[in-house]
């Protein structure tokens, strides 16, 4: 039905703190339809909803906007990560476990896992992903350095001969 398909339409409106920026959020069949639809159609609907809800003198035509076509990017292909039915947070766990090579006993990992696909806490946002990059780094970083709070906190350095 018509409502099945807008029913994700320009669905939720983020106001961005310190600037003059709003981010609209499309999802579901409507952000497949909206991909076909001209950017100042999109602009023109949002402005609609929000007069809508704010009353026409208050909401000012924007003096910029950018829509991003996720759907057609070919990185992205319209996807964000989510539990489906079934799973759990343990999912995103094992989603972010390093591997190490198979048949080397007591070999350290050799590939890492980052994104908001891995990060239970936070999943599907911007922020767990740049965690998640956070947290591989540490792993990489406590690999080849060791922890930085372990027991054996000696330091060996050397200084050139002079």
């Amino acid at each position: 039905s018509n409502s099945t398909i807008s029913r994700g339409e320009l669905f939720l409106f983020w106001s961005v703190s310190k600037a003059p920026v709003l981010i609209a959020l499309i999802a579901g069949e409507a952000a497949t339809v909206i991909e076909t639809v001209p950017d100042e159609a999109i602009v023109g609907r949002a402005m609609t909803i929000l007069r809508a809800i704010f009353g026409f003198q208050t909401v000012p035509q924007p003096s910029k906007h950018r829509v991003t076509r996720w759907r057609g990017d070919p990185w992205a292909l319209g996807s964000y990560s989510y539990v489906a039915a079934g799973s759990s947070g343990s999912d995103y766990d094992d989603l972010a476990r390093p591997v190490a090579p198979q048949n080397a006993s007591g070999a350290h990992p050799r590939l890492f896992f980052a994104g908001e696909h891995t990060i239970r806490n936070y999943p599907a946002t911007v922020h767990g992903a740049l965690l998640s990059g956070l947290r591989e780094a540490g792993r990489i970083s406590d690999q080849f350095l060791g922890p930085p709070y372990s027991k054996d906190t000696t330091v060996n350095v050397t200084t050139p001969a002079q």
